[in-house]
């Protein structure tokens, strides 16, 4: 997910994005991927801010640019 939004950041320039995902998948960015999520908000110096969408199960999620 994290390879997907530095990818979509080089090819469109969004000024930020939205990871959208079950429960499970946020926790884990905020938990232990907390720092990985951070070194590419500084990479790419765009905010990411995330989302809980009880329908999507683990597998499931959408990265919305805006």
């Amino acid at each position: 997910m994290l390879r997907e939004i530095l990818r979509e950041s080089r090819k469109f320039n969004p000024r930020e994005f939205r990871v959208v995902a079950s429960q499970q998948v946020i926790d884990l960015f905020l938990e232990e991927e907390s720092q990985h999520l951070a070194m590419l908000i500084d990479f790419i110096g765009k905010p990411v801010s995330l989302q809980v969408e009880s329908n999507l199960s683990q597998e499931q999620y959408d990265i919305v640019l805006m």
